[in-house]
């Protein structure tokens, strides 16, 4: 039982059947953003320098979001198989990112296969993002199981 209300809950943007939170996606969103940007403009690669990986509860305690300690309270109250699912899927994603941070800053973006691995671990990487918004909204289920009847066709 959460010690806070369905109204602090959701101000705080928490969907109350998951625990979670969407602004944890801004991590990644803004990596992509400056990934693409990347690909275009090489000189913005090196913005991602500074970004820096962060686990769930490390990105709201290190944030200033005002309302962080209902989030991270609403993480550990989050059901136990959810919030394993959704943290595999995140630790996925960190390290996704951050190994294609490393890759982009350090290619040749002239290089056409380099361009073809980097647009493919774009792609990788917004895949990812889309996959913990599932689990965030209560999702990840339904993904799975039409996943589960598309794999059965073939």
């Amino acid at each position: 039982m959460l010690p806070y209300s369905e109204q602090e809950v959701l101000a705080a943007n928490v969907n109350p059947s998951t625990g979670l939170a969407t602004d944890y996606l801004n991590l990644f969103n803004e990596a992509i953003m400056l990934f693409e940007m990347g690909l275009d403009m090489p000189d913005m690669a090196e913005e991602l320098a500074d970004w820096k990986k962060h686990s769930y509860v490390e990105h709201f305690e290190k944030s200033g979001f005002e309302m962080k300690d209902i989030v991270i309270s609403a993480y550990h109250h989050a059901p136990a198989e959810l919030r394993c699912d959704f943290d595999d899927v995140c630790e996925r994603a960190l390290s996704v990112f951050d190994s294609s941070i490393d890759i982009l800053m350090s290619s040749n973006l002239e290089d056409e296969a380099a361009r073809a691995d980097l647009t493919e671990r774009l792609r990788d990487m917004k895949a990812l993002v889309i996959e913990m918004d599932s689990h965030i909204h209560g999702r990840a289920d339904m993904t799975k199981s039409l996943q589960s009847e598309v794999d059965a066709l073939f």
